[in-house]
């Protein structure tokens, strides 16, 4: 019998329209369909109620943009979920564009009491490039709607080393998000995901990494957002203390987290699986009264461990010494090269192992 789940994620699929560097299971579907699919996860939710016990921490709601989902759908939605403890973390990711006053209100009334706003750029040049349909004003009207609506936990989430993107334009989009006064910002440098349109226009030549800019990039933000009181807690995520994310905590801490909708996925004990990535099997699965699980996977506790290694890695209060124990060339390689560093019985990142933290994470493999 396994623990309680205490943390879940729901996939809702569904964007206004698709970005070109998005690897994600996404695509677009009017009103009709969006409250066609919440009845569907609302029945996923039942199954999973029935064979797993749950004592919820955090409930994350991604995409997709879950925040298209229509006003009047929320309040079902939220009731149906497996129960939530006291004061549990419930983050919604939202597209600046589909904030509107009436929407704010029901998502507070539903539970939801952290927003994630994926804004990427106050540019508007680099905005087009990179497919958004918002605007700065957008943004900050946005902003204004969740703060006014009692939101008081705030994300934004911003993208650096665009294509072409300089290091003086990078450092006026953080300056614009400071200015909105965020709990937390995310801040990832773009990755050009394989089967995408951005992919295929820097294989072509079109575009050049300018791996020097990024680095820049990197260090200017973990310097200002320390400097304005969000002082990094994970590689590429920062926060007022008090507002770090418990969700993307619990996956760097390697706990249990249970997924629905179609491509969720889920790591329970020793096993990890992902849904079907269909949004109409996905309905038929969970018709037929089955989980709609995809594809399974066995992981052994050496699996978890190391996995637990290379998240935990990435965070600022590193990796305890017990879980490095059948690792002792990996850790003198590290500190040697002046990657990581122990700070009492923690492994930690040094600043220039943050700058390669995937390359030391592959070490513990």
């Amino acid at each position: 019998m396994t623990d309680a789940i205490r943390h879940l994620y729901l996939h809702v699929p569904f964007c206004s329209r698709i970005c070109p560097y998005c690897a994600f299971y996404v695509h677009r579907g009017g009103v009709g369909e969006q409250r066609a699919f919440v009845r569907a996860l609302i029945a996923e939710a039942a199954l999973a109620r029935r064979s797993f016990a749950f004592d919820l921490e955090t409930v994350f709601l991604g995409g997709g943009t879950p925040s298209l989902l229509p006003a009047d759908e929320w309040g079902t939605l939220m009731a149906a979920l497996p129960p939530r403890r006291v004061g549990a973390e419930v983050t919604l990711e939202t597209n600046p564009i589909t904030v509107t006053a009436e929407k704010a209100a029901a998502w507070r009334e539903a539970g939801i009491n952290r927003i994630s706003l994926g804004v990427q750029s106050f540019d508007p040049g680099f905005l087009k490039v990179l497919g958004r349909d918002h605007t700065p004003e957008i943004v900050e009207r946005s902003v204004a709607l969740l703060r006014g609506a009692g939101f008081e936990n705030l994300n934004i989430d911003l993208m650096f080393a665009l294509p072409g993107e300089a290091t003086g334009g990078f450092a006026a989009t953080l300056r614009h998000a400071l200015a909105l006064r965020p709990d937390h910002i995310s801040a990832y440098a773009l990755t050009y995901e394989e089967d995408t349109p951005f992919f295929e226009r820097l294989n072509r030549g079109e575009w050049l990494r300018d791996e020097a800019a990024e680095i820049e990039m990197f260090e200017g933000t973990a310097r200002e957002l320390d400097a304005a009181g969000l002082p990094f807690y994970e590689v590429s995520n920062y926060a007022r203390p008090g507002f770090e994310s418990r969700h993307n905590r619990a996956y760097w801490r390697g706990a249990d987290y249970l997924g629905l909708g179609p491509s969720a996925c889920s790591t329970v004990g020793t096993e990890r699986w992902t849904n079907v990535k269909d949004t109409a099997r996905h309905a038929a699965e969970v018709e037929a009264g089955r989980l709609p699980i995809g594809e399974r996977e066995a992981l052994s506790p050496e699996t978890r461990r190391k996995e637990r290694i290379m998240f935990g890695l990435r965070t600022r209060e590193g990796i305890e010494k017990e879980l490095l124990l059948s690792h002792d060339a990996a850790v003198a390689e590290a500190t040697r090269d002046g990657l990581a560093e122990w700070r009492e019985d923690h492994l930690v990142l040094t600043r220039q192992g943050r700058l390669l933290a995937d390359s030391v994470a592959a070490l513990f493999v």
